[in-house]
């Protein structure tokens, strides 16, 4: 059975991605930054797809936001990694 948890992305699963936008609380902007810097996906159809290895990595390359610029008092690294929508 699929987990299908709020904010969980496992690598091995494959998304489809409104699924994968809404575990992570992506809007509309935050999805077409993502895809403007390099966020793979798979077309089959009229089906948009994004491989749960592929999105850990997308994020994971992303510049990490230290606590100060991200006004938290968060310890830097420390928050989970989510594309955030400015």
């Amino acid at each position: 059975m699929a987990n299908h948890s709020p904010g969980v992305i496992r690598p091995e699963e494959i998304y489809e991605v409104r699924e994968l936008r809404r575990r992570m609380g992506l809007g509309d902007h935050a999805y077409r930054e993502a895809r403007a810097a390099g966020l793979r996906v798979r077309r089959l159809g009229r089906k948009i797809f994004v491989l749960g290895e592929d999105f850990i990595a997308f994020v994971k390359s992303r510049p990490e936001e230290n606590a100060a610029a991200s006004g938290t008092n968060e310890l830097q690294g420390s928050a989970p990694l989510a594309v955030r929508d400015y």
